[in-house]
């Protein structure tokens, strides 16, 4: 689903590394229903609510529509937000021209996080899996985080296919299996081989010598869950992305979203993954999808304007998030005009076009 194509980037490399072990479940995701053999919106497998009605509720939402915009900070200086979509698809890799030459025309890339490495520390502390783990004897067990049945058993299956064997979501620490879960089974074909569109952006600057900004640590998300105090946090993050491992029959969810963001319909994408998610989930999906979003979407938007804020005020920055991250009224958008930046769309062929 689109969540994992939008927030994926958070991954680490030690998530990448796993995919490289045998596969042992997760059968439903085969390449016939992975490769997609035609990018268009199939209602009928998208959500579970008619399309008229995702797109009515769209309509509520803020900047829903628009992947590119340009930035003129209150001095004149101008800088480009795009809006990313965390997969290596070939759809999503195909950027259009507009965005690859500000990538390679800019003074710096701006990213959710930068994840190579500075130094050999850093290399040293990722090998060692550092905080993945949780204490030798404890008591833990998946089971007591109370969520359903097949929620367990599609994590497990998860976690056995990329070859962490099916008992690692108990001796994991929560941060460490939310991060795994990001990774969609359709990625698996292509892990550590080809870039998702972040890497391949970041490969693109690296190659026109283009420096990196991470707007946030790449390791503060398992550090985030794994404090005491978010525990509440990572149980909601690893049920909604626990639902989204619900075996699907063919390509067209997947298909559907893609197209939607290659529309610049972000905001349709959104409510027909909260439709999913709070339909797979029952009674608690809808506050278990809204106690993530203030977290990964919201709080992480705040953090995400500020690190960017002195790239800004120089000019010829290229900033790259998440799509989910651009719509609503606390959406990158609207968080830098409140700052007394001017935000506006640039149109790309294609957008719009249903």
């Amino acid at each position: 689903m689109m969540c994992w194509g939008l927030l994926r980037q958070l991954a680490p490399a030690f998530v990448a590394a796993s995919l490289a072990l045998p596969a042992g479940a997760q059968d439903w995701a085969t390449r016939d229903v992975c490769d997609i053999q035609e990018l268009a919106v199939f209602p009928e497998a998208l959500s579970p609510l008619p399309l008229e009605t995702l797109e009515h509720q769209a309509n509520d939402i803020p900047n829903g529509i628009g992947r590119f915009w340009q930035i003129s900070a209150p001095n004149g200086a101008v800088s480009h937000l795009w809006g990313t979509y965390h997969s290596s698809n070939r759809y999503i890799l195909d950027l259009p021209d507009q965005v690859l030459d500000q990538i390679e025309a800019a003074r710096l890339v701006a990213l959710e996080i930068d994840p190579t490495f500075r130094t050999r520390a850093e290399v040293y502390k990722t090998a060692q899996q550092t905080g993945r783990y949780r204490p030798a004897g404890t008591s833990f067990q998946f089971a007591d985080l109370g969520l359903p049945d097949q929620i367990e058993l599609w994590v497990r299956d998860r976690m056995d296919a990329i070859g962490w064997g099916a008992s690692s979501a108990d001796y994991l620490t929560l941060g460490a299996l939310a991060e795994l879960l990001l990774w969609s089974p359709c990625d698996d074909f292509d892990g550590g081989i080809i870039p998702d569109q972040d890497s391949y952006i970041q490969t693109r600057a690296r190659i026109a010598g283009v420096p990196i900004l991470g707007l946030e640590p790449s390791d503060r998300l398992h550090r985030h869950l794994n404090h005491p105090d978010n525990q509440g946090l990572a149980r909601a993050m690893i049920a909604v992305y626990g639902a989204y491992l619900a075996p699907v029959a063919d390509w067209k969810p997947m298909a559907s979203h893609m197209a939607l963001y290659r529309q610049g319909r972000i905001a349709v994408s959104m409510v027909a993954d909260a439709a999913f998610v709070e339909q797979t989930l029952g009674n608690e999906g809808s506050a278990l999808y809204a106690q993530l979003n203030d977290y990964l979407l919201i709080e992480r938007n705040y953090g995400f304007v500020e690190a960017a804020t002195d790239a800004l005020e120089q000019g010829g920055a290229f900033i790259g998030v998440g799509a989910y991250h651009i719509p609503g009224a606390e959406g990158v958008v609207d968080l830098l005009r409140a700052q007394g930046y001017r935000v506006e769309r640039v149109p790309l062929p294609g957008e719009g076009v249903e």
